[in-house]
């Protein structure tokens, strides 16, 4: 009996989070989606960080993560630059690339939307605000993405250039994700419901 209870206090895994976190946001309906999407655009644009940013490294949302589409356009006709992730499948490595309309993009092999071959490249150097998605984050900002390690690998490098915000779906919030060494913290997460300060 006691070694049943022992397992039941066991704290879930990384891949456990993720795949029970991922089944909740697949099963969002289309329009749930773009209505939680737009309010956590309207959150972000009214941030200190959207008002004094002048380049954003924002996501092509894919599948059922939170919809960046309005707010890439809406950052575009504000004068923002805007960028996304270009990606190389073979090296694990991304670099920002910049847009000037969502209809450049196609999906690249892995399904996920990219820039055109003849996208220009941005100095990361030069980026004010890392737009972060995930499959979790906990409270203190830590995040479980898709396991393929992109975004750990780009944020290790330049995480103390530019402002960090998760965007999220408020149940992709939990108390504490196990924490590994090369983990990178963002800095602010946005969901539909609040804004939390992780640092």
């Amino acid at each position: 009996m006691m070694e049943q209870q022992t397992q039941a206090a066991q704290p879930k895994t990384k891949d456990q989070l993720r795949q029970e976190i991922l089944q909740k946001r697949d099963s969002l309906s289309e329009s749930e989606r773009d209505v939680k999407s737009t309010i956590i655009a309207m959150q972000f644009f009214a941030s200190e960080a959207f008002k004094n940013a002048k380049t954003i490294f924002a996501y092509a949302s894919y599948g059922s993560e939170v919809s960046t589409n309005y707010l890439m356009r809406k950052a575009l006709l504000l004068e923002k630059k805007v960028c996304i992730p270009k990606v190389n499948l073979k090296t694990g490595k991304m670099w920002p690339v910049k847009i000037n309309s969502l209809n450049v993009l196609k999906p690249n092999k892995a399904g996920i939307p990219e820039a055109g071959l003849f996208s220009f490249k941005v100095d990361p150097m030069k980026v004010d605000v890392i737009l972060v998605p995930a499959a979790v984050f906990d409270l203190h900002g830590h995040r479980i993405g898709s396991g393929k390690g992109f975004y750990d690998r780009y944020l290790s490098t330049y995480q103390n250039h530019a402002k960090i915000i998760g965007l999220a779906f408020d149940f992709q919030i939990v108390n504490d994700i196990p924490e590994e060494p090369h983990d990178v913290k963002v800095h602010k997460i946005i969901t539909e419901k609040r804004i939390i300060n992780c640092s």
